[in-house]
């Protein structure tokens, strides 16, 4: 029981808080290259905004241009909230699995080193009163007079039974402890996983209703690519009436100056 026990540290000790370490250190990876997504975004949907500014000036695609917008827009709210999710991640997940780690080792070393502080000075009891009563047996084999270490000799055996007892209690209280605490340990890193976990599908579900309210709009403003809106063919109109308005004064300037078109 008693190497059971100290296995059971050894676990968190040299597995347990190395990997959680290792867990801390991956996440801090995780939530760079995540922030790093986030700068690398604002790039692109400013460069969106770009050319949503030049299709705001063509009178064909002006309404897509306001698309353009309307999308860079919302990706840039999702980025905030993103930003928001990541800062989350690291207070209530990576700074408080450190913290812990580092308190866990200076406590786990010294719970251990009185634990068997304490289990050393029981079995040395136990072991001295098995040796006084080895002495107390010898000293009866070799008595004219046996019967009277009797007494004594039940007294010891009584003796030795209760420390044995109270050691096996000691030992099976210990195992329970750390069986425990290591419990607690994975309880507290499900327990923050869980509120991570929580912060990114609030994350989702707002990204899900920012993009279901837009999404159906946007979809049909490019439904019909090659039909123009009523403003752009009445430009069209416009321009061609101008330019056989144009052409119609070239020919009569022609006809009244033949000479005129030569060089």
């Amino acid at each position: 029981m008693f190497c059971f026990l100290l296995c059971s540290d050894k676990v968190i000790l040299d597995q347990f808080n190395p990997s959680l370490k290792n867990f801390v250190t991956m996440g801090k990876s995780y939530q760079k290259a995540l922030s790093g997504v986030t700068v690398a975004a604002k790039g692109y949907f400013d460069t969106l905004v770009k050319l949503g500014e030049l299709a705001s000036d063509s009178q064909g695609s002006k309404e897509l241009g306001d698309t353009l917008f309307q999308m860079a827009e919302v990706h840039r709210q999702m980025q905030v909230q993103l930003e928001e999710t990541l800062k989350f991640f690291h207070s209530d997940m990576l700074s408080q699995l450190e913290h812990k780690l580092e308190l866990d080792i200076k406590y786990l070393v010294a719970t251990l080193k009185k634990y068997q502080a304490e289990y050393r000075a029981k079995a040395e009891s136990i072991e001295k009163s098995q040796t006084e009563l080895k002495k107390l047996r010898k000293k009866c084999h070799n008595s004219k007079n046996p019967m009277k270490y009797g007494d004594r000799e039940v007294q010891y055996v009584e003796i030795l039974s209760t420390k044995q007892n109270e050691l096996d209690r000691f030992v099976a209280e210990g195992y329970k402890a750390a069986l425990t605490e290591e419990r607690r340990r994975y309880s507290f890193l499900v327990d923050r996983q869980c509120a991570v976990s929580k912060y990114f599908n609030n994350y989702h579900s707002k990204v899900q209703e920012l993009l279901s309210a837009k999404l159906p709009s946007w979809q049909t403003s490019c439904i019909q690519p090659t039909r123009l809106p009523e403003r752009a063919l009445a430009l069209v109109k416009v321009t061609a009436s101008n330019t056989t308005a144009g052409i119609s004064v070239s020919k009569w300037h022609l006809l009244i100056w033949p000479g005129a078109g030569m060089g």
